[in-house]
């Protein structure tokens, strides 16, 4: 647990940095794919960045608020088996 306390915040961190890059940088070769508002195109875009990002909120959240943030944690990782699962069928 004293390990956690110590590495959290740049976990954290380093989670909303990863959910950025994939929002702002790795998605510009595929624009115009993203303008036809379909499911799976709005999938591919946002719910790799919307799992780190309810990652990240988790690990911030995991010292005062544990069963909030295992919930956050979840559904973080639920986004990101929506988005494999999307990905890997194309």
């Amino acid at each position: 647990m004293n390990n956690f306390l110590l590495y959290s915040p740049l976990i954290g961190f380093g989670c909303f940095i990863l959910a950025a890059v994939f929002i702002y940088v790795w998605p510009k070769s595929r624009a115009r794919e993203i303008r036809s508002l379909n499911f799976p195109n709005f999938a591919l875009h946002y719910f790799h960045p919307l799992g780190w990002v309810l990652v990240g909120m988790g690990v911030f959240m995991y010292l005062k608020y544990a069963g909030l943030a295992i919930v956050l944690i979840g559904l973080g990782v639920l986004a990101f088996a929506m988005f494999l699962y999307i990905w890997l069928r194309r």
